[in-house]
């Protein structure tokens, strides 16, 4: 186990003598005991306990055989076991050892379950890196204070990028002097940031950036956990040797967090003003600075970086670049979440162009669906294709040639829907339904209802070249069509549902689909007049159809009128 904040490790089975902690924060963690661990305030300690009433060396508990002892080394504030104060005690199953704010419990090594990773020291939280999995990773520690608030030594708002003003409106040296500043800092930033890969690099772009600019010695990006507060790591970076437990005062994210503002602290070993920071005063921090990353408005991320080499290593100037560093980086985070939402969009788009017609699946993408949850009364034509003697067809092929079948189907006619501009509403077993009009109604749905009828016989007919060419049998495919009132919108169960169609003009359509033979192509009376001219038709005889109490006028659609081929 590490030194420095209370750090277990994660062995799943581990079931040897150790300490369960709790702490103000709410924070809790198992901790296995070696021959001798120590607890204190100072770094070198086993447990380490950031805590004003605790001493650096406070307390050790040493194996003696199979016994722990528990000493008090002369704290100040003593420590106690159930608690009484104690100088030296042989420690039971279930003891509960209080060490200033903080208690622990001892236990023979009945753990239940693995040990926890440890959220950090009672007052604050030491979150593992992400990156680098398997191997020992940087920390970072996020350290409230209870005692004392750190001073800032300046503050600035959150930079927005600006036009640059014509040279002949700057009369004044310093202000062309931060015009410059400007500039270079937008170069130099969009000279080494890209927007290639995933927001995770783009968060290592921005640090590395922050390092070219500045001073920095070590840096730190941190996002909300899940308890909301900003302790996830999602970069890092060290200018040289191994990383080490970077410590971040809470006081510091908090005010960055609640004003939007970019903080600076300077010097704060010898500023009296930080003498009861622990955060700061024990890893010598010397400067430090933290700026927030916005996107959109919105509170993205923070940047925080430090420098221990030298007194004052930053100023009011470094403050302003980092934050000229950060309003950049602002423009880089929105780019990067646009470019997300194009993605996320063309796999959108695809995925509901597999179903809906182009126009109704870019409606659903811009969120224009309130038309689609009003169920409503409206005309439609609705067509259906089937194929005749599948199931004779299925018991000739293994079940795998009539799923290969089946899906090279069904792709030929939804692409012949889509190129008419239909929805596909749905496949039933080896059936396609599909329907002209709402949501994207147009005034010749009729026509293209037929014309998308007469392209898919034409399509089945390639298709069928291909299977013969493959000794395959041909399939032959009914098509029934028309066109009548049917109630449209969003139908289903609240965990499922679509948009389709219901009412007699669909089932009428159904049974002219049953009725037709392979090849034909069968519509109704008022299909064929709404359409208009430009298709070569032959009356049927009027036919009985089941759940209609009339006959229905049926016409065989025989294909498009020469002089309005050029419609097809």
């Amino acid at each position: 186990m590490s030194q420095g904040s209370p750090q277990a490790t994660n062995p799943n089975t581990l079931r040897v003598p150790h300490l369960k902690g709790r702490f103000p924060d709410g924070s809790t963690g198992d901790f296995p005991l070696g021959d001798l661990t120590t607890l204190g305030r100072h770094p070198s300690n086993t447990i380490r306990l950031v805590d004003r009433e605790v001493s650096k060396e406070h307390a050790n508990i040493e194996r003696m055989g199979r016994d722990f002892v528990l000493r008090d080394l002369g704290s100040s504030n003593g420590t106690f076991v159930n608690g009484r104060r104690v100088a030296e005690l042989r420690l039971r199953d279930g003891d509960e050892i209080t060490l200033g704010a903080s208690k622990l419990v001892f236990h023979v090594g009945e753990a239940s379950g693995s040990f926890a990773q440890v959220p950090g020291p009672p007052v604050g939280g030491t979150v593992p890196n992400p990156n680098n999995p398997g191997r020992a990773a940087p920390r970072v520690t996020v350290v409230a204070q209870s005692h004392s608030i750190p001073a800032f030594l300046a503050q600035m708002d959150q930079q927005v990028p600006q036009n640059f003003r014509p040279a002949e409106q700057i009369q004044e040296l310093n202000t062309l002097k931060r015009e410059y500043e400007k500039l270079r800092i937008a170069y130099e930033f969009h000279r080494q940031v890209s927007q290639k890969g995933k927001q995770e690099d783009l968060f290592e772009q921005i640090l590395a950036a922050a390092f070219q600019l500045l001073a920095a010695d070590h840096g730190v990006i941190l996002k909300k956990g899940d308890d909301g507060q900003f302790n996830s790591i999602i970069a890092m970076k060290h200018r040289q040797g191994s990383p080490p437990n970077v410590m971040v005062p809470a006081t510091v994210l908090q005010k960055v967090a609640e004003t939007h503002k970019a903080v600076l602290t300077a010097d704060a070993i010898i500023d009296e003003r930080f003498s009861s920071s622990e955060s700061i005063v024990a890893q010598g921090i010397r400067s430090a600075m933290a700026v927030p990353l916005m996107s959109k408005g919105q509170l993205e991320a923070l940047l925080f970086i430090d420098s221990r080499q030298q007194t004052n290593a930053f100023s009011e100037k470094d403050l302003t670049i980092l934050s000229g560093i950060a309003a950049q980086a602002s423009i880089a985070l929105e780019n990067s979440a646009l470019a997300a939402q194009i993605q996320t969009e063309a796999i959108t788009r695809a995925e509901l162009s597999r179903f809906l017609s182009r126009a109704v699946a870019e409606a659903v993408i811009r969120g224009e669906t309130e038309d689609l949850r009003q169920s409503r009364l409206a005309e439609v034509t609705c067509l259906f294709a089937d194929i005749r003697g599948f199931t004779t067809l299925s018991e000739n092929e293994s079940p795998q040639e009539v799923v290969s079948m089946l899906n090279e189907f069904f792709t030929l006619m939804a692409g012949v829907v889509f190129r008419h501009e239909g929805n596909l509403d749905k496949f039933i077993g080896d059936c396609v339904m599909a329907v002209w009009g709402p949501p994207s109604s147009h005034p010749d749905d009729p026509a293209r209802a037929l014309r998308a009828a007469l392209e898919m016989q034409d399509a089945v007919e390639v298709l069928n070249g291909s299977r013969m060419a493959a000794g395959k049998p041909p399939i032959e495919v009914g098509i029934g069509v028309n066109t009548g009132q049917a109630v449209v919108g969003y139908m289903g169960s609240t965990e499922r549902h679509e948009f389709t169609a219901i009412g007699d003009t669909v089932n009428t359509a159904s049974r002219l689909c049953g009725l037709a033979k392979g090849g034909e192509v069968v519509a109704t009376h008022s299909t064929v007049l709404k359409a208009g001219t430009g298709f070569e038709v032959e009356a049927m005889p009027v036919t009985q159809v089941k759940g209609k109490e009339k006959g229905v006028q049926a016409f065989r659609v025989l294909g498009l009128e020469i002089t309005n081929s050029h419609h097809g």
